[in-house]
This record gives structure tokens, sequence and C-alpha cells, in this order.
């Protein structure tokens, strides 16, 4: 199949005078929130009035229309609105979520979560086309996440006692671990995960242990996945799509990579060693395949990692201490292709384009491949094409043994990138080194 691109977060648009931002917010929602409210505020709508003047009052939270109207700085503002924002005067209006939107140019190429479309401003007198007036708001691609009106008591205990580890609380750790995966995947949630740098920590060394057996329950249920595993999903969640968490992460990398680790059996070791050690278990022989339950985990800990690689600080501390040498390994395991090492192998691919190929997915290219014939010294120049060649061999061995005739599939979109960097960079090497 095809795999889906992500639309462009910016669009550059014909002049309009009075707005020059317009903020997406497009929060899923069932139908029913999108229905058309009334014209005016009933009688048990709750108001707020500054003045004793009726006619100056108006409701706490915004009731939207087909049409954009002033959101009042203490408005509350449901989900699923198209907001937009003037930055010269910093006021907000806001409409229903019109599907019809989507032929609307100026809505065009917005993301379902947050987008901007950039409009071209008429230039003011005695102002420079396109400058942004001084003490306009600042704008970011993301805003504040609204805390739900009773937050769970359950969450923050349980935060607690993933702190305190496997043996610091008397419920059941797995249960624990389950909860956490589970409500990790709301944004609010996830952001209250990743702003602690112990909660990180603590999740951070289970994701990296090595040989964790799987977690007891009762025989006659199904077992949950392994801790670590676990602990992953949690890690990935918690920060997919949520630059507020991944920036708390990133914020705390330095000190997080420094600090220590307890193993199942009671040995030290830092999280940065963890962090870089082998993904595919080194107690495999030669050519056999890793068991799903390993794959499973794998594919996990890579999901992780996609997560925490949106953060500049974590991305580049990955790309310095020899990551991509481990989701190489990941990409051809020891495994002879198929069964469930499949997902490990698509998972690294996408990774690969939404993090450094495909700028559409939003990856920053120019940093991997490492392979430059710039690059001065001979040495460097070396490894790196031979680290260039050992990528482009492993995707194409997964091309020929998966992708058939699909000419979108991921192997074959991420081979395409890679053997065109390295033919433009081999055509621009001294003639020795050919």
């Amino acid at each position: 199949m095809p795999r889906p691109r992500s639309p462009s977060s910016s669009t550059i648009l014909s002049p309009f005078a009075l707005f020059v931002a317009i903020l997406g917010l497009v929060l899923l929602l069932p139908a029913s929130s999108a229905s058309q409210p009334e014209p005016s505020p009933s009688a048990d709508v709750e108001l707020i009035c500054h003045t004793d003047n009726p006619a100056e009052c108006y409701p706490k939270i915004f009731q939207p229309t087909e049409e954009f109207q002033v959101v009042h700085e203490d408005q509350e503002i449901p989900n699923g609105l198209h907001v937009r924002m003037d930055i010269w005067t910093g006021r907000k209006e806001a409409k229903l979520n019109d599907p019809s939107d989507d032929e609307n140019p100026a809505l065009e190429g917005l993301p379902v979560d947050s987008g901007v479309v950039v409009v071209e401003p008429q230039a003011a007198a005695g102002e420079s086309e396109g400058s942004i007036p001084s003490g306009a708001p600042v704008y970011e691609s993301f805003g504040r996440v609204k805390a739900p009106e009773e937050e769970s008591g359950q969450f923050y205990s349980n935060l607690e006692y993933v702190k305190k580890g496997p043996g610091g609380t008397d419920l059941p750790f797995d249960e624990v671990l389950e909860f956490l995966a589970e409500i990790s995947h709301d944004i609010y949630y996830g952001e209250k995960i990743a702003e602690n740098p112990d909660t990180v920590q603590a999740l951070l060394c289970l994701m990296v242990q090595q040989g964790e057996e799987p977690a007891k329950s009762n025989e006659e249920a199904r077992p949950p996945p392994p801790r670590n595993q676990q602990a992953a999903s949690i890690v990935g969640a918690a920060l997919q799509n949520n630059p507020p968490a991944a920036r708390f992460v990133g914020d705390a990398w330095p000190s997080l990579m420094e600090s220590t680790c307890t193993g199942r059996d009671g040995e030290k070791f830092t999280l940065r060693d963890g962090f870089y050690a082998p993904l595919v278990p080194l107690d495999l022989s030669a050519g056999e395949d890793p068991p799903p339950a390993a794959a499973a985990l794998v594919k996990a800990r890579v999901g992780a990692l996609s997560s925490l690689l949106r953060n500049p600080a974590v991305r580049d501390d990955f790309l310095a201490s020899g990551g991509m040498d481990r989701l190489l390994e990941a990409l051809a395991g020891r495994t002879t292709g198929g069964g469930p090492w499949t997902g490990v192998q698509r998972k690294v691919g996408h990774l690969l384009l939404d993090h450094f190929l495909d700028e559409e997915s939003g990856a920053t290219k120019g940093l991997w491949p490492v392979f430059r014939a710039s690059e001065p010294d001979a040495v460097k120049r070396r490894l790196g094409r031979e680290a260039d060649e050992r990528w482009i061999e492993a995707v194409r061995a997964v091309r020929e043994k998966q992708a058939g005739k699909d000419g979108e599939h991921w192997s074959v979109v991420v081979l395409r990138e890679l053997e065109a960097h390295h033919a433009a960079q081999l055509k621009a090497l001294p003639k020795e080194e050919l």
C-alpha cells in the first residue's frame, strides 16, 4: 500500500489584508459535537459579565457558528474548531469545523492536529513588506493542553509507583504499567509523564533492560507484555505528536544519559550504556530468527526511539553515539525475512523516512546518511561511505524479499533516497577514492 504522506505544515497564499496567520486546531470529536448551535445562548448558559450592562455579557463557553466570530480572552473554546489569530492584535476568531473547508485554499494543507497557513499581508505605510510588528504575540505551533475537568488520582499514584520500581509498591507492578500504557496516549497525561525527569528515567531504565522475563499474571488471563516492552510503549505514546512532552525530555536528556539504572539482578549501569546497547538479542545463533517476543520488544523500542528523536537534542546525541548502527542491526537482524520481524523492519524504515529522508513527513534532510565527499578527513569519508553501503545492502535485501510489485513499499522509497545520496557523493569524490 502507498505510505501515507503528511501534509505540508505551511502554505503561501495571495495577499490578505487582515490576518497573517491561521492556527488550525482540528481535534477529533464525535460528530454530534460539531452540530449547529443555537444562534443565541439559552437561559441556562453560563455568562461572563464585566459590566452591569447585560448586552455586554457573553457565554463562558464559546458558541461557534459557521462564520468566524471573536473569541474573548476569558472564554473557553470547545475542541474541534478552526481558530485563527491576528498576530498584529492577538485577537482570536473561531468557527465550526466544516468538512467543506477541505476545499478552502486558506485551510488547505493543515495537518489534522495543528498547523499554520502563512499569509502575505499588505504592507502598512512605513513598514517593509512582510515585516512582523513590534510586540506581536509569539506563535508556537502547539498550544497548551487543557486539563481534564477531573484529573485521575490513580495516574499520579502510579507515577510514584513507577519511580519506586517493581519492588517499591504493594500494587502489582504490571497493573501500574498497563494503566500508564493506556493513559499515556492522552496528550495531557503524556505531557505529565514527560515533565518529570525521575519518571522518564525510571521508564527508560526499564525499557533498556535486556532479557526481561514475561510479566506474571493469572494463568487464565492473557499474560501482559514484558515490562521493558510496556515501558517502551509508554515512552513512545507519551511523546508521539506531543511537542511539549518531547521538549521536556530533550531538556533533561544530558542528565538522563548520565543517570544510573539498576538491572533485574541488581547490577548497576548508566542509562547511556543501556540505551545504546544492541537492540537485537545477542544470544541467537547466526542466521536464527528472533522469537516473536523479541520482535515485539524491538518494535516497541524502535517506536519509542521514533518519538524521542523528534527532539533535536536527543536526535543529535543519537547520531553522535552510534545509534544508527543499532537501527541497522534491527533492520538486518538475524532473520531470513518475513514473520514478526517484518514489523520491526517496517518500523525502522518509517523512522528513517520520518526523521531523515522525507521532508513531507517532517524530516530534516542533510543530517543522515553521513557519507560526505566534502568531509576533509579521509578516514571519516571512508567510514561514512562504508556505513552507507551497509545500509543500502540491508534495505535492498528487504526490498527483494518484501516489496514485490509495490512501488511505494517503504523499502523502495528508502532505497531510492539512499542510492541517490550515495551516487551524488561518489560523483564528487576524488578520482583516487573511486
